[in-house]
């Protein structure tokens, strides 16, 4: 499937100029009371969608619920130019117009996309993505340092999960599908006394997951497991004080036994791996309102993860080639905390001129212990890093319609790396983000914006490849591991412009972007491959590009009848990348990349209580990695759901993958299978095959 560059670029036109016209039809019009606003939380101060001078995919509860999706991955690609991998057993690294990591093992990941849940940082941490009693997702779409800091280089996903109020209200759900899949979940709210406010949520979700392991006669080793528990607290102490609290619990004992020596979903593996998290977090958040000028926010968190990570290194049997064969496990342990303090002053709200100050501090401790067969002692591994920024946004108005908006963080990083190899290394680093956006409403209900940005990533230690520096079976590539033992920052700058709008009664609304972005020092994955010995480390590039379009469009075709579209288009180019075989891949896209990604749909109302949605999913092929250039399939997934609403329950049929298509979301090129004396292949994981089931929701 294929997307001609004409066609699309005429199916923009076209949406601009309808918008532009609605809008300046309104401009003699009173907007009508029912425009759906959308608030985006993720901001230095809630603003509404309409007036955020970037591009952001905001996924409610409906869309959620129109997925039937249990779990952040199954409903990412509702998001244009958002692409993400496995390499583990959910879909747990993302990459934003072309930008993210692909995988983590030994080395503790910077994160070019960063990943909050009420306020907490668990970036790089979505195993337990739970979309169960989720208000809203937002995803935010290039440069985006300067609200977030470090772990904004590309984008951050920012998901709120509903609050508490003193409106009594029970919610629950029930499902099962095919593959030996089930979910149960439960939420409670209300008032405990009139100015203290709860609510409580737990859900369940397990599957057999989508592969049969025939040497084991299982079809469970590649299984899901999760559990996570949501309470959040609101105490409005006084008329200008209130406390928020938040406290998170996830358990995740998955199973992990995915690539296959036969490159389907079969498996070999006499020992399955594993992908757990159990993890801890509070966060309390003050809001002060009595002072004259500003009001004064303060979040305090505390996030505590014990991680654990494994795979079946030969994905086979002792037996299955002698004389050929080898057999090994890899295993990490991770043990994670975080703790972080944020203030910020924030002016009272003015329709003139408004801004916002704060300082951010955050201490990340991370433990390794790997446990691998080839290992004379398990290796062991500590980083702790310190983060301190300083930030503010200005808002200035030109006129009724034109305003600037600037912002600006000021940032440092200390790394300290030490290991069992008596690897030591220390690294200081400061940077900066901004942002400078111009704003003019086009009528009452439109608005055109340009940003210019910049964003960062921290540096790092490759403290895997440095453990290897002595082993024999690499001695050859000794001064390369030792050249590569730090690599330097990030930064990426880009430009936007875009335009956000809607028609006088709100059935069509539109929200477009076109970006362009430079990398610079691109940090991505080299790998030094012997036989079969793997080593793979950090380094830089010289620079990189990334540059497309963006459109949302929602439309009412009458009372009953409502579409979607979500379409990105994306071109990448990476520079001075050269490979440990000595070929180099200058110009090429980069990894993970996919040039068109297309989401689109309808909503029928066919009665008053029955709704059918059907809707498809389009990627184009993009190369796995920088190492090698192989290339995933291009997709297209369809998806219908027939929904029952009967007074308080709502009963879904749906089917994901409507056609069972087979596709990947993860490939490795590397010898790996006895049987044939290690010849290289293209090794994949797959992403979910065909699912149907129903879904069961009560609400109260």
């Amino acid at each position: 499937m294929i997307f001609s560059k004409k066609p699309l670029a005429s199916l923009i036109s076209c949406l601009l100029v309808n918008t532009y016209v609605n809008a300046q039809t309104s401009q003699d019009q009173t907007p009508e009371e029912n425009i759906e606003v959308i608030t985006v939380q993720g901001a230095l101060t809630a603003t509404p969608l309409s007036k955020m001078a970037t591009s952001i995919s905001v996924l409610d509860e409906t869309t959620i619920a129109q997925r039937q999706a249990q779990h952040l991955e199954e409903i990412l690609n509702r998001a244009a130019n958002v692409n993400f991998a496995s390499g583990a057993s959910r879909g747990r690294f993302i990459q934003i117009r072309g930008i993210g990591e692909r995988s983590q093992f030994t080395d503790p990941v910077n994160p070019s996309v960063g990943y909050l849940v009420d306020g907490i940082n668990y970036s790089g941490l979505l195993a337990g993505a739970s979309t169960f009693d989720i208000g809203q997702v937002e995803i935010f779409k290039g440069p985006n340092s300067a609200r977030f800091g470090a772990d904004g280089l590309a984008g951050m996903i920012n998901v709120i999960s509903n609050e508490a109020s003193d409106e009594t209200s029970f919610d629950a759900q029930f499902g099962a599908a095919n593959y030996g899949s089930w979910n149960i979940g439960a939420a409670v709210g209300g008032a405990i006394i009139d100015s203290l406010d709860y609510r409580l949520s737990v859900h369940q979700n397990t599957s057999d997951g989508f592969i049969e392991n025939i040497w084991l006669g299982r079809d469970d080793t590649n299984n899901v497991d999760e559990l996570t528990a949501r309470g959040k607290l609101s105490w409005q102490v006084t008329d200008d004080l209130s406390i928020n609290t938040v406290v998170h619990l996830i358990d995740v004992n998955n199973g992990y036994d995915a690539f296959s020596l036969n490159r389907d979903r079969t498996t070999l593996s006499d020992e399955p791996g594993f992908d757990t998290q159990e993890s801890e977090a509070v966060a309390v958040t003050l809001d002060y309102e009595g002072l004259e000028s500003a009001d004064l926010k303060v979040q305090t968190s505390f996030m505590q993860a014990d991680l654990g990570y494994g795979y079946d290194e030969d994905w086979s049997y002792v037996g299955i080639a002698p004389g050929w064969e080898y057999s090994s496990t890899d295993y990490y342990f991770r043990d994670r905390e975080d703790s972080s303090f944020e203030a910020k002053l924030s002016s009272k709200i003015s329709e003139a001129n408004a801004w916002v100050v704060g300082l951010y501090f955050a201490d990340e401790t991370e433990d390794l212990t790997r446990e691998y067969t080839w290992l004379a002692n398990p290796f062991e591994s500590q980083v702790d890093r310190v983060d301190f920024a300083l930030f503010g946004e200005y808002k200035f108005s030109l006129s009724d319609t034109q305003w600037l908006t600037t912002s600006l963080r000021l940032a440092s990083q200390t790394l300290d790396y030490v290991d069992s190899n008596l690897i030591d290394e220390k690294i200081d680093h400061t940077d900066w983000g901004a942002e400078v956006s111009y704003h003019q409403n086009v009528g009452d209900t439109s608005m055109l914006y340009l940003s210019l940005l910049r964003s960062y990533k921290m540096g790092g230690v490759n403290g895997q490849s440095l453990s290897k520096v002595d082993d024999e079976d690499v001695a050859e590539f000794r001064q390369t591991i030792l050249d590569n033992a730090i690599f330097d920052a990030e930064s990426l700058i880009g430009i936007e412009f875009g335009i956000k709008g809607a028609n006088q009664d709100g059935t069509l609304t539109l929200d477009f972007s076109t970006f362009y972005q430079k990398r610079d020092d691109v940090q991505y994955k080299n790998s030094i491959v012997n036989g079969q010995s793997f080593v793979d480390f950090y380094e830089n590039s010289t620079d990189g590009k990334n540059y497309g379009i963006e459109a949302s469009l929602n439309y009412m075709l009458s009372e009953s009848l409502n579409t979607f579209a979500n379409i990105g288009y994306l071109r990448t180019e990476i520079s001075n990348i050269t490979r440990q075989d000595g070929s180099n891949i200058d110009g090429r896209d980069q990894a993970h990349a996919p040039t068109y990604h297309v989401n689109a749909g309808v909503n029928w109302q066919l009665s008053d209580s029955v709704n059918w949605l059907i809707e498809f999913d389009a990627k184009d092929e993009f190369y796995y990695s920088f190492s090698h250039d192989n290339k995933s399939d291009s997709m297209l997934l369809v998806h219908t759901s027939l929904d029952l609403e009967l007074f308080n329950w709502r009963v879904s049929l749906y089917a994901r993958n409507l056609f069972d298509e087979e596709y990947a979301n993860r490939g490795f090129y590397f010898p790996n299978d006895p049987r044939d004396e290690y010849l290289p292949h293209v090794w994949e994981q797959f992403g979910e095959p065909r699912r149907v089931g129903v879904n069961f929701k009560y609400q109260y």
